[in-house]
């Protein structure tokens, strides 16, 4: 299955303050049934009534068996991948 990617889960464990609107979220990612502690940095405003969380985890993709056959050779797709993220609240 060329380029198809399969479905992860964060659960977070602890959120702690870093900076100024700056947070770090530790818990396991789960990706194609492989989990792993990690850290994301998370930043966070409020944009029109709501609350937005954004962030950049970096992750090896190897680490969770992301590529198989020549989509494991790291000379065509970097082992050093970005998950971006943002989630947005609801309005109340």
């Amino acid at each position: 299955r060329r380029g198809e990617v399969s479905q992860g889960h964060f659960r977070h464990a602890a959120i702690k303050p870093a900076a100024a609107g700056k947070f770090e979220a530790a818990g396991k990612l789960a990706i194609k049934g492989i989990t792993r502690d990690v850290v994301a940095p998370v930043s966070f405003k409020a944009e029109g009534g709501q609350q937005v969380f954004e962030g950049v985890l970096p992750i090896k993709r190897l680490a969770f068996n992301i590529g198989e056959g020549e989509w494991k050779d790291t000379s065509t797709v970097a082992d050093d991948v970005q998950i971006r993220f943002r989630i947005v609240t609801a309005k109340k």
